[in-house]
């Protein structure tokens, strides 16, 4: 229960509103009087600070990823925290959406950015249109998804990567791919590679009249069947199928009706009609027309199977996994039962060529034909990189995405591929986190007269590129001594107000005290 400022009345702890929410979707500046309350305020779950040991950690590591970014011709851009919500729900499918932070304000369906891919096609569509091709993207910053935090997976995370924009063919999967391998070998990671091709299921799919909801759930489904999850398909078929009662009707007869001919089969149904006093007459419609209607709605009643066949084949392929040795000729034998094209395999071979040029042991890389990565907007190779050392620990992941771009604006389809890192899981694979140094010199004041002599010292030192840092509590020399020792501050530097200063060492707990002269 809310009460006029918007607040929950259900809480029994004190608060007084000075500033109230003046109307819908207004928004003022509101703060709150506690008198008896001094409870500390929680963070929330799945969010996590950051102390300045690990902050400077990732600070290096985003560094260091950014230059070797840039050594390949990326450049770097930004795009807004949030996005139109319709931005992410176009192409990310089903398990992004459900993991969106999404909300309305002010009549706008508005989302913290789950992942940063369609911003940056969204940005490019904006702004970017006119440049040559390829555009070549990095980026990097916070990402937001709800979603079961969990080692190495938090709600807001770090993510980093680049986007090629009109990047084609092989030449460009692998650059993505051999990018991102030394952006982590730079660090001193050996990620190991896995490789798929969505492609193959979507070949697969293509030839079957699905809906667009069955086709998204069973792409969906794959990844969890991958990753050992279990997937009721009878139990979801009521709501990926027509709901419509005359097909099912129609499928309970389907052996029967199937060996009539179809001009018999119109003359069966249009009795069948007659007989039970349906009228066909007084519409726009012939009565042929009307039974042609009805046959073809029978027809869909082979949707179920439809799915039942393609879940079958997706729970064939995630088996297809190993080296490229042993997985292509298997993989090759597979397609060729079920009629598919061959493309594909031509591509994954190829890449492996260009990564192989690249210095890439391709002996180590597992093809994984059940990769899907959840969501909806890739059309070819795929890839992720896992810690060898931590196997479960993903760092990243990426693959091609030729129709993303034009379902978001652009004037044609325009091939492109990319990867990301989610920076906090490469920080634990490296498994240590850089010293915050301490100030190099502590300035105090020798006594209540000295604080404008201290803040003059203190700014010389700085400009002899001295990290500094100054006393603001008023500590007396001894207590400032004691501070020094806590923090591991080497030296301390006493101003006093006629312009004299003292220098000592801080060691452990003796101090050589070096007066004299000017800091």
């Amino acid at each position: 229960m809310l009460n006029s400022a918007g607040m929950s009345t259900r809480s029994a702890r004190p608060y007084w509103p000075i500033h109230t929410l003046q109307g819908q979707n207004t928004v003022n500046e509101t703060s709150f009087r506690f008198e008896s309350w001094r409870a500390p305020v929680d963070r929330l779950r799945g969010m996590a600070d950051a102390d300045p040991a690990t902050l400077r950690t990732r600070q290096s590591v985003q560094h260091r990823l950014q230059e070797t970014f840039s050594s390949h011709g990326y450049q770097t851009v930004d795009t807004p925290v949030l996005e139109h919500t319709e931005l992410f729900l176009r192409k990310s499918g089903g398990e992004r959406v459900a993991q969106m932070y999404a909300f309305n304000f002010r009549d706008r369906e508005i989302s913290l950015r789950p992942e940063y891919t369609a911003s940056i096609l969204r940005y490019y569509v904006e702004s970017g249109q006119s440049s040559p091709l390829p555009v070549r993207l990095s980026y990097a910053g916070p990402v937001f998804r709800y979603e079961r935090p969990q080692a190495g997976r938090a709600r807001q995370f770090t993510d980093t990567g680049v986007e090629l924009i009109g990047g084609q063919g092989s030449a460009a999967d692998a650059e993505i791919i051999h990018l991102a391998m030394e952006g982590l070998s730079n660090l001193g990671i050996t990620g190991k590679l896995v490789l798929g091709h969505i492609g193959i299921v979507l070949d697969f799919l293509d030839r079957l009249p699905l809906r667009q909801r069955a086709r998204d759930w069973l792409i969906w489904s794959m990844e969890r069947l991958r990753k050992g999850q279990p997937v009721d398909v009878e139990g979801e078929l009521p709501g990926l199928i027509s709901r419509d009662t005359l097909p099912a009707v129609f499928f309970e007869l389907s052996d029967s009706l199937n060996e009539i001919p179809d001009d018999q089969l119109e003359r069966w149904v249009l009795a069948v009609l007659h007989e039970v006093g349906v009228q066909m007459h007084g519409g726009t419609r012939s009565s042929e027309e009307i039974v042609a209607g009805v046959i073809a709605k029978m027809h869909q009643t082979s949707e179920a199977e439809d799915v039942r066949r393609a879940f079958m084949f997706i729970s064939e392929l995630i088996e297809v996994r190993g080296t490229p040795e042993s997985v292509i000729p298997e993989l090759r034998g597979l397609l060729q039962r079920h009629g598919l094209d061959e493309g594909p395999i031509t591509e994954i071979e190829m890449t492996l060529k260009l990564l192989d040029a690249y210095g890439i042991d391709t002996s180590e890389v597992e093809l994984n034909l059940g990769l899907g990565r959840g969501l909806h907007y890739y059309t070819g190779i795929l890839f992720e990189i896992y810690d060898p050392e931590k196997p479960w620990l993903q760092l990243c992941g990426g693959g091609r995405y030729d129709e993303l771009a034009q379902s978001l604006g652009a004037r044609e389809s325009i091939p492109a591929c990319g990867f990301s890192y989610g920076l906090e899981r490469i920080v634990e694979a490296q498994g240590s986190v850089e010293a915050v140094s301490a100030p190099a010199v502590l300035v105090v004041q020798a006594d209540s007269d000295s604080a404008i002599e201290a803040a003059r010292v203190a700014e010389k030192l700085r400009s002899e590129n001295q990290t500094v840092e100054i006393d603001v509590r008023g500590r007396s020399v001894n207590a400032s001594r004691r501070y020094a020792q806590r923090r591991g501050i080497a030296r301390m530097v006493i101003a006093y107000a006629d312009g004299r200063v003292d220098e000592e060492t801080i060691t452990t707990k003796n101090q050589t005290s070096q007066p004299g002269g000017e800091a």
